[in-house]
């Protein structure tokens, strides 16, 4: 699972982990903003994601309806 962050400082969007681990149900990605260079972290509970995964999928589709 990739998930990409906005920078912080000058909140470019779409910046993808400089790395990665992994820590029982939770990831830790560790970014690095290439246009100011500014670093910073996030924690991800991974079951929050999969539930929402599961419930989009299971959602009826609109455009069917």
């Amino acid at each position: 699972m990739t998930l990409t962050d906005s920078c912080p400082s000058c909140l470019r969007r779409g910046i993808a982990p400089a790395a990665t681990r992994w820590r029982s149900n939770r990831i830790v990605h560790g970014y690095r903003c290439p246009r100011c260079g500014a670093t910073w972290t996030t924690t991800r509970d991974l079951t929050a994601y999969s539930d929402l995964h599961t419930r989009r999928t299971q959602q009826p589709n609109r455009k069917a309806a």
